[in-house]
């Protein structure tokens, strides 16, 4: 065998080895506790590593700097008569505008995985890392979902 030929079958192999290294799995338990199921074998929580924002209450923090193209703001007022009839609202003008704002603050996401959901799973040695959540498509497609 040549220096070229076994190069070339290392590579196949490495190629191979690396492919295989991702499964698909179901969740049986969600987190805190996650479990996932492959092949009829259950990998218990002291195995898998998970993606953080799979998980309950994970928090981003977003800044957003934009325009307002428009902006149309209708204001009314409590009106309290003193012993007379109830309180009431008065409009008083509509306020037109256009201008830029900022915000910023935390986001908190709380789609976490469930019991049934299918996620890609890298194994690493006798540990599991769940990447993602996936679907079948195009029946799991669900758009904005």
């Amino acid at each position: 065998m040549s220096m070229f030929e076994i190069l070339n079958d290392m590579i196949d192999n490495g190629v191979q080895q690396q492919s295989n290294n991702f499964i698909r799995a179901s969740v049986t338990s969600p987190p805190p506790e996650l479990k996932i199921k492959f092949d009829n074998v259950e990998i218990p929580s002291e195995q898998i590593y998970c993606s953080n924002f799979l998980l309950p209450h994970y928090r981003r923090t977003y800044k957003i700097d934009g325009v307002i193209d428009e902006i149309t703001i209708d204001t009314t007022t409590q009106t309290a008569i003193g012993n007379g009839p109830a309180s009431h609202a008065h409009d008083h003008s509509t306020i037109k505008g256009s201008g830029t704002y900022k915000s910023s603050k935390d986001i908190w996401f709380e789609d976490t995985l469930k019991v049934g959901d299918e996620v890609l799973v890298l194994v690493l040695g006798i540990n599991y890392v769940v990447v993602s959540k996936i679907v079948k498509m195009p029946s799991g497609a669900i758009e904005g979902v």
